[in-house]
């Protein structure tokens, strides 16, 4: 009889970011995580298509918003750039 083949655990990084929603009307903040932004649902759908870009890329968290771990925020924007994108870069803080 075939064994089952255990899932991997997600990585310690991945954990602080796939917690359980709050619940109703309560505000979560996570520090520490860039958000990739796109005009048009179309073009975050483009991008994570796209092998160069989507490594990068850790969860769409809206249709034109994606999280990415900040030390792959200088990756992201060079393989955007080698894509043909022109990102603009907001820093807040």
């Amino acid at each position: 009889m075939p064994r089952a083949k255990k899932t991997p655990e997600p990585s310690s990084s991945a954990n602080a970011i796939l917690e359980p929603a709050p619940p109703s009307g309560t505000a979560l903040a996570h520090q520490n995580l860039a958000l990739l932004e796109v005009a048009d649902a179309a073009d975050l759908q483009s991008l994570l298509l796209d092998p160069r870009v989507k490594s990068f890329v850790l969860s769409a968290v809206s249709p034109t918003q994606a999280v990415v771990l900040p030390q792959h925020s200088k990756a992201l924007l060079e393989a955007l750039k080698k894509a043909g994108h022109t990102p603009k870069v907001r820093v807040h803080g």
